[in-house]
C-alpha cells in the first residue's frame, strides 16, 4: 500500500496555502479547493518520469532568492528543494509564439500528476521553471488551471495583454483559453494545479 512521504505532505499543505491566498482570483481558489481535496487522498501508480533537462539546472537560481524567506513562498522554495530528486520532470514540445530555444529552455516539475513524485491521474499538482526571456508557446487544454507565482513572470490570456500577477499572487485560466507565459531577466517560476 502506498503511504506519503512526509516531505511531500508538507508541500501539499503549504501550496494549498498558497493557493488560497486573497491575491489570487476567487476563480483560482475555488478551482484549488477542489484540487486539494481531491489530493487529500493519496494515490500513486509508481511510474516516475526520471528523465532531467537541460532547464532543471535553472531551479537553485530560480529558488535562491526565496530561501530565506519566512512567509509560504520561502516554505514552499524550501520544499521544493527536498523534493528534487523525486519530481517527474517534463516539457512542452508544441504550441505556437514561443522562443525558438523555448524547448530547451523551460521544464514542469511535476509533484503530484502523471510521472510525478505521486503519479496519479485525477489532479495535477507541479510548477513551471522557465529560463530568462524565455516564452512559452500559446497553448489549451481541457482543465481548468491556477497558478501562485513564486518569481515575476507575465502572462498572457486570450486576447489580452500581458500582465505580471505579482509573487505570492496568481491566475486562472479557464477550460479550453488560450494562454502563454514569459520570463523577463530572470527565471520564471510558478506552481500550477488542474483538475483531470
Amino acid at each position: 500500500m502506498y503511504t506519503r512521504h512526509d516531505d511531500l505532505a508538507n508541500f501539499i499543505r503549504i501550496a494549498q496555502r498558497l493557493f488560497q491566498a486573497q491575491a489570487l482570483p476567487a476563480a483560482a481558489r475555488q478551482l484549488a479547493v477542489k484540487v486539494f481535496e481531491r489530493i487529500e487522498q493519496p494515490s500513486d501508480d509508481g511510474r516516475r518520469n526520471s528523465q532531467r533537462y537541460p532547464a532543471c539546472d535553472l531551479l537553485d537560481s530560480a529558488l535562491a532568492p526565496l530561501l530565506d524567506d519566512p512567509s509560504d513562498l520561502g516554505a514552499a522554495a524550501r520544499a521544493i528543494k527536498s523534493l528534487e530528486a523525486s519530481i517527474g520532470w517534463q516539457r512542452r514540445t508544441s504550441g505556437s509564439n514561443g522562443s525558438d530555444d523555448y524547448v530547451a529552455k523551460h521544464v514542469h516539475g511535476m509533484i503530484c500528476g502523471p510521472g510525478g513524485m505521486e503519479s496519479r491521474y485525477d489532479v495535477q499538482l507541479g510548477f513551471s521553471l522557465l529560463a530568462p526571456l524565455t516564452r512559452y508557446p500559446d497553448h489549451r487544454h481541457p482543465p481548468e488551471e491556477a497558478y501562485v507565482l513564486l518569481s515575476a513572470g507575465e502572462f498572457w490570456q486570450g486576447n489580452g495583454h500581458w500582465f505580471d500577477p505579482g509573487i505570492g499572487a496568481g491566475l486562472h485560466n479557464p477550460p479550453n483559453s488560450p494562454h502563454a507565459m514569459r520570463s523577463g531577466t530572470t527565471p520564471l517560476f510558478a506552481i500550477w494545479c488542474l483538475l483531470v
